[in-house]
């Protein structure tokens, strides 16, 4: 009897699914998806967009998610180290018998997105996300290698979790008012919303490394003086910055205008229409550069230990360089541009982005994209990349010669848009490359 070529095939993939799952079960470690964290991450993306939390909460998430994917799969590859006893506050880890056979990437599944729908407000989104990954791996693994993975990835998941719990999040919430001040000089809500400023207690939260909020200050100059000394005009030099915000961002020149909305990443945005007010749904800062790291990941095919090793670091050095822009924000509460402009120049005047209901000095995003750029390049060299992040959010796709230059352009986004003045952001580069280096210095993650 003649047997078709496709019976032929069918019964060769049920023999080696069969010995596969035989052989995994007894003692062999698999990977079928390097790219899994990518996808975790996008799910927690939506969950910040639909939760619309700012950039520092939303740096939170993924920084502990990030966490708990490079713990679970760790033990695993005797070339990385464990983060227990380097992060703050992270000392208690389970152990796990490397002997048996788990599949890796759905223990990394697992681990973080226990972590994340605890994190999230809205959980449905990882949830649905979570229990299709966990079907798919379900029909492919022998059962006891898939309880397996999904029990020791569930338990470091809720391990990261209670350390999370820790950090004074939960006790910060519900004292974040913040009284502005009946002074000129310093910061005041911003048009159009005219809201009270965000997070000024995120000085509080617990850093990843840093010893405190405050450690890196000392890189940052005194920003210019709005007033002069005697108090009767404004100082020449600030006036320069504050012309140089205002023709930036009235530019006819349209890369200028896509430079700043391709950047804006805040999930808190809105536009007017009328008497409408229309939530405009944008990923985060630390969602777009966890993002174009993907890309790179996939293009330079990473294994799953280095695209897990990178996410962990790149997710620590935005969660502190947060904490270390926020408690510089509240320290100097610096006026924004829009402030500035409409009271001397233009009083209709509007930045071409929404102002963030915060105070000015440094730019964050020039922080945490700086910090970010000085670890991934430190760690993974120098790579051309397509950086597709904002594509799903109707902004294209931008090619990058490396990280620095995203992080260059990323920075220079907020003179485009109006917000930053010049100081702020080439201050705030310092700042952000301090804390790259002090996570290089601080952090390991490979042994010698």
């Amino acid at each position: 009897m003649k047997i078709s070529t496709s019976f032929k095939f069918s019964i060769l993939y049920v023999v080696l699914f069969i010995s596969c799952s035989s052989e995994v079960e007894s003692n062999q470690k698999v990977i079928f998806n390097n790219d899994i964290l990518s996808e975790c991450n996008h799910a927690i993306q939506n969950a910040v967009v639909l939760d619309g939390v700012t950039p520092p909460v939303a740096s939170r998430r993924y920084f502990y998610s990030c966490v708990a994917a490079y713990e679970a799969i760790q033990p695993f590859n005797s070339k990385y180290l464990s983060t227990s006893k380097q992060f703050n506050g992270f000392t208690d880890k389970p152990i796990v018998d490397t002997t048996l056979g788990y599949c890796l990437d759905l223990v990394a599944l697992s681990a973080y997105t226990t972590t994340a729908r605890q994190l999230v407000y809205k959980e449905d989104s990882i949830n649905h996300f979570r229990e299709r990954k966990l079907t798919h791996y379900k029909n492919i693994l022998h059962s006891k290698v898939f309880e397996r993975s999904v029990a020791w990835g569930d338990s470091i998941g809720n391990t990261i979790f209670r350390w999370a719990k820790k950090d004074t999040f939960m006790q910060i919430r519900g004292t974040d008012f913040y009284l502005a001040k009946n002074d000129a000089q310093l910061w005041q809500p911003t048009p159009l919303e005219f809201v009270q400023a965000v997070e000024p207690q995120w000085k509080r939260i617990r850093p990843a490394l840093l010893d405190s909020s405050s450690q890196l200050r000392k890189v940052l100059p005194q920003p210019e003086p709005y007033i002069n000394k005697n108090g009767s005009s404004t100082n020449t030099k600030f006036n320069a910055y504050m012309k140089e915000v205002y023709e930036a961002s009235n530019s006819t020149d349209s890369f200028k205008l896509l430079t700043a909305k391709y950047w804006d990443d805040n999930p808190n945005s809105t536009f007017h229409y009328g008497h409408a007010t229309i939530k405009v749904l944008k990923v985060s800062p630390a969602g777009h550069w966890l993002s174009m790291f993907s890309t790179v990941a996939r293009k330079q095919k990473y294994s799953l230990f280095q695209s897990a090793e990178g996410m962990l670091r790149m997710s620590a050095a935005m969660f502190d360089g947060f904490i270390a822009a926020w408690e510089a924000k509240y320290h100097f509460e610096y006026v924004r541009p829009v402030t500035v402009i409409r009271r001397h120049i233009d009083s209709s005047w509007l930045p071409r982005i929404e102002t963030p209901a915060f105070p000015e000095y440094p730019s964050a995003h020039s922080v945490i994209s700086s910090a970010a750029a000085t670890v991934l390049t430190s760690i993974f060299g120098e790579y051309e990349y397509t950086d597709s992040a904002e594509n799903e959010f109707g902004l294209g796709v931008r090619t990058f010669k490396n990280f620095r230059e995203a992080s260059d352009q990323a920075c220079q986004s907020r003179l485009f848009g109006g917000i930053h003045f010049l100081e702020g952001i080439e201050n705030g580069k310092l700042l952000g490359n301090a804390i790259g280096e002090y996570q290089l210095t601080k952090l390991k993650t490979l042994r010698n």
